[in-house]
């Protein structure tokens, strides 16, 4: 199978891998559509202090689930999934407190992990999320659209609220987005 892997700082190149077999409470994915991240650009350029190489990059997705085994969450061969690409210890004094976005040991796929840019890749069941007939293009913005909702209802916006958004990269404008549908006007 062929994965975008960055050897180094300013080079990517096409590898040969072998399929992953998945683990125990893994599912095997084949990546659909893939969206690319401000990170993964940043991991390009060399400008990520936390991405180790060589490295496979990317966490937006939309997959099929190719195998999979009995699990209590619903995922099934053949569904369209796409994933929380951020991997929290659970032991930490952030993730015992339940912030587990501010885990200190956190791993993100395509960053301190390996990512979805392949033809193939596993992840935990825990992690997947059932598409529910969403466009692949549209569900691989879920985990952008996540990141921009999690902050503007850090800002418990109420119909008629007026918010400013510096920046109109992906997370700006889905900010925007976000912030209408808690009934405030965007200003990007």
């Amino acid at each position: 199978m062929r994965a975008i892997v960055l050897p180094e700082p300013w080079k990517a190149v096409t590898a040969e891998r072998e399929i992953p077999v998945p683990k125990q409470g893994e599912a095997l994915l084949k990546m659909v559509c893939g969206g690319i991240c401000g990170s993964d650009l940043a991991s390009y350029r060399g400008q990520s202090a936390y991405v180790s190489y060589p490295r496979t990059i990317g966490h937006e997705f939309a997959a099929e689930v190719v195998e999979v085994g009995e699990n209590p969450y619903g995922i099934k061969k053949g569904m369209l999934v796409t994933g929380n690409p951020y991997f929290n210890c659970g032991t930490c004094y952030s993730c015992r407190r339940g912030y587990v976005n501010a885990c200190i040991h956190n791993e993100t796929m395509g960053v301190q992990r390996e990512g979805a840019f392949s033809d193939y890749f596993t992840m935990p069941v825990e992690r997947l999320f059932d598409g529910a007939g969403i466009d692949p293009k549209e569900l691989a913005l879920v985990e952008p659209f996540c990141i921009s909702y999690h902050g503007v209802s850090r800002a418990e916006l109420k119909p008629g609220d007026k918010v400013l958004i510096f920046g109109a990269g992906a997370i700006g404008i889905l900010a925007g987005v976000a912030a209408k549908s808690f009934g405030a006007k965007a200003y990007i």
